[in-house]
């Protein structure tokens, strides 16, 4: 604010000296228009440049000092006035910065409100998608579900602007995201997707609230203190980090590993539609198929691969041959095109939960170290 009420003043200060330069010019340029009317003939007035002009002590004395007078008079209108213009450009380019931001920020809330709030909730809390399954086979209809759809106020502490600008324009397969883009289809412009991530950027928490808010869930989970000092406790505080969310809902499964790598973790268990199928309530799909096959997604082992690769086949130790290595990649994810592990190279479709993609600081994601190696053990073990 003090910015602007500076860059205004200053703006006021050069626009009012160059009104003074314009003016001195203009009477400047009238007194020699007068000056020089037009002759009346040599016979009567001698030309100008015959007349008898100023004696030396008047050259030397009021016509040198009125000269001397007005050149150090424009001078000091040079001297402060430019400086004090040059002053004031900071604080304008700072201002300028600040009114494009809010204004990408005022424009990607209406954006958000009208096309994403209604799965992801307001201010991106995660919510409630609806999401039709189709059978692999000949894609025909099977059943209608309620799908978690992820808090995505957090999403740049896990995925990088590039990233999250990918998902927008192409949606997520197997999933009620679509494609918003227009390159992956979608209506909305590149410039519509940049106010979208500019408001996601604005309404993002603090990586401490954020840890704070995954340690205090995994303790209501739990019932007690998490664990992260003995094998034990690793596995026990691992298992229930892989799958925060998964019963209640908790931030749309933003936090949990299981959303992308187990089938039918994302089938909500809670609705107030009859006409969408849950978990906890088979008796609303009448087709006796239909509701098995939502029954086995809703059971599938955790781990057991989705979205993301099969973690419970061996492929984890093959892919990470040491702690260390899986620690490392689950921190700061995958990076498209970039190698990791032993054979892996990356989508960016990976997030990294310990380290913000989009900031030089280490250890501002959304897990502590601490929760990451729990994860770690407890995949390491299926």
């Amino acid at each position: 604010m003090t910015s602007f009420f500076a860059a205004s003043i200053f703006q006021t200060i050069g626009t009012l000296i160059a009104l003074i330069v314009l003016g001195g010019f203009v009477v400047y340029g009238l007194i020699n228009v007068r000056a020089g009317r037009r002759e009346v003939g040599s016979e009567i007035e001698l030309a100008a440049n015959r007349k008898p002009y100023y004696d030396d002590d008047v050259l030397e004395g009021k016509k040198l000092d009125r000269s001397l007078g007005l050149g150090l008079a424009t001078l000091a209108v040079v001297g402060i006035g430019l400086p004090l213009y040059w002053l004031q450009e900071p604080g304008r380019q700072e201002n300028a910065v600040g009114n494009f931001d809010r204004i990408f920020e005022e424009r990607g809330a209406e954006l958000y409100e009208s096309a994403c709030s209604s799965c992801h909730g307001p201010e991106g809390v995660g919510g409630v998608a609806a999401f039709t399954i189709l059978d692999p086979e000949d894609n025909s209809f099977v059943a209608q579900v309620n799908w978690k759809a992820p808090q995505i106020s957090t999403v740049l502490q896990r995925y990088s602007v590039d990233e999250v600008t990918e998902i927008l324009n192409y949606g997520r397969p197997f999933s009620p995201m679509p494609a918003w883009g227009e390159p992956g289809g979608g209506a909305f412009t590149t410039q519509e997707i940049e106010y979208i991530i500019a408001y996601l950027a604005e309404i993002q928490p603090p990586a401490a609230e954020t840890q704070d808010a995954a340690l205090e869930h995994l303790t209501e989970v739990l019932g007690k203190e998490p664990d992260f000092t003995t094998e034990e406790g690793l596995l026990e505080s691992g298992e229930a980090l892989f799958n925060l969310g998964r019963d209640d809902g908790f931030a749309g499964g933003a936090y949990a590993c299981g959303r992308c790598h187990t089938l039918g973790w994302s089938i909500s268990s809670d609705s107030e539609t009859p006409n969408f199928v849950v978990a906890n309530d088979a008796e609303q799909v009448a087709d006796d198929a239909a509701r098995d096959t939502v029954l086995a997604l809703v059971a599938s082992q955790p781990g057991s691969g989705a979205y993301g690769p099969n973690l419970t086949n061996g492929a984890t130790l093959r892919q990470f041959p040491t702690f260390e290595s899986q620690v490392e990649f689950i921190t700061v994810g995958s990076e498209q095109g970039r190698l990791y592990g032993r054979n892996g190279q990356g989508s960016g479709g990976m997030p990294g939960f310990g380290d913000d993609p989009n900031t030089l600081d280490s250890g501002d994601g959304m897990l502590t170290s601490e929760m990451i190696e729990a994860i770690v053990t407890y995949e390491r073990s299926l």
